[in-house]
């Protein structure tokens, strides 16, 4: 065996009386927590800003396009569902799917209340699981859809007090005239996103429907909602659409556009995070250092004794980093075990809660991807090995006299 780590393994022996033995475990409890501490806080902020992500993906699409002279209105100018540039579109690599809307602002009435609302006419064959999974009540169309039927949001059913089966009738503008239409309808179901303040509106109708509301044939929509395979290049994909496929008429509306503050909100999140792991590390540092200072001067004389039956210096420097390994690998292990578990049981059982109102979520998200994971734990047993250097060459230094003197 090595010598370097047969001392080492020495000096790791409990010695009753010794002061560096409860600093040793103080020591390995401050590298566990610290590495809890910081996969924790990863997983929520990727947890967070994943879900929150995935929700505003599936709500609203990554890009929408639009007629442009009437983006900024609910009113659309119709735009062909077979437009020749669709295939152009579909032949981008990150273009996972493509499907049509329709959307029209209208006015529900009930015995008591009038409230605004936006029908968005879907396909409910196509792309529409988010909404289905978001249903509280009532029963998901299986075609698609009766002429009849919507779908509200779970904010505007509380406020206005709709009950699944109860009719009612919604009041509509048409072009060339003055008065407004009135169309019955009956809620056949209701769902929950928890983005309230985007669906708080919105009344989800077969696409058919709402395109006879405008007068409009099979052919024409408000415009399509595009999905893509990856985000990151969205902006990119956007660029494509703009210089190669679409016609000056057409306008790609991304997501970041539509919802800037919960875009720009959300990248805030990671300054804290960079706070927090700088923090912990510079704590487990602090700590471990400290620690084998502590433990190098109750080994003065020991150092001493090595030093003059000539032990080379990089031999006694490995003593010391065989024992700093000891330390991070046992506080990592406790610390991934901790932090792993913490970890599991909110995923599983959703222990925190959080205000849909406020955060879009009702339970705190975590999600820790395996490389972070690995990245994360190499990074502190790095940084942990290297700061090991200060008390490792402050051992190198101690001169032989003055260590056997030492007591």
């Amino acid at each position: 065996m090595d010598l370097s780590r047969l001392i080492a393994k020495r000096f790791a022996q409990p010695q009753a009386g010794r002061f560096s033995t409860p600093v040793m475990w103080i020591a390995k409890a401050t590298v566990a927590l610290s590495v809890a501490v910081m996969l924790i806080s990863l997983s929520v902020v990727i947890g967070f800003k994943t879900a929150i992500t995935q929700k505003m993906e599936y709500f609203s699409a990554h890009i929408q396009l639009l007629a442009f002279a009437r983006e900024n209105s609910d009113e659309t100018l119709p735009i062909a569902r077979n437009a020749p540039w669709i295939d152009g579109i579909l032949s981008i690599a990150e273009v996972e799917h493509i499907q049509p809307f329709v959307t029209k602002p209208a006015i529900l009435k009930t015995d008591s209340e009038l409230e605004g609302i936006l029908l968005k006419g879907i396909d409910f064959r196509k792309q529409t699981s988010f909404f289905k999974n978001s249903l509280v009540k009532g029963t998901w169309p299986t075609g698609i859809g009766n002429g009849k039927d919507v779908f509200v949001s779970a904010f505007l059913a509380n406020r206005l007090e709709l009950k699944v089966g109860q009719t009612f009738p919604i009041y509509y503008l048409k072009s060339g005239r003055k008065t407004p239409l009135r169309k019955r309808v009956q809620l056949k179901g209701i769902f929950n996103t928890g983005l309230n303040e985007m669906d708080r509106a919105l009344v989800l109708m077969p696409l058919g429907t709402v395109q006879e509301l405008y007068g409009w044939d099979t052919n024409q929509v408000s415009g399509h909602e595009v999905f893509l395979s990856d985000m990151k290049k969205l902006d990119e994909v956007v660029e494509t659409m703009r210089t190669e496929w679409l016609p000056v008429d057409i306008y790609p509306s991304s997501i970041y556009e539509r919802y800037p503050d919960v875009f720009r909100w959300l990248p805030t999140l990671d300054q804290n995070t960079r706070i927090i792991i700088f923090l912990m590390t510079v704590v487990s540092l602090l700590s471990m250092v400290s620690t084998l200072l502590i433990l190098i001067l109750e080994k003065t004389q020991s150092i001493g004794v090595l030093k003059a039956l000539g032990m080379p210096h990089a031999a006694l420097l490995r003593v010391f980093w065989y024992r700093a390994l000891g330390i991070i690998i046992q506080g990592m292990v406790l610390g991934n075990i901790i932090g792993g578990i913490l970890i599991l049981v909110q995923s599983i059982w959703q222990v925190l809660p959080l205000d849909p109102e406020q955060y879009y979520l009702n339970h705190v998200p975590v999600h820790l991807p395996v490389m972070v994971f690995l990245g994360l734990n190499g990074g502190v047993f790095i940084v942990g090995m290297l700061g090991m250097l200060i008390p490792a060459a402050y051992a190198g230094r101690i001169s032989v006299i003055k260590a056997l003197k030492f007591t």
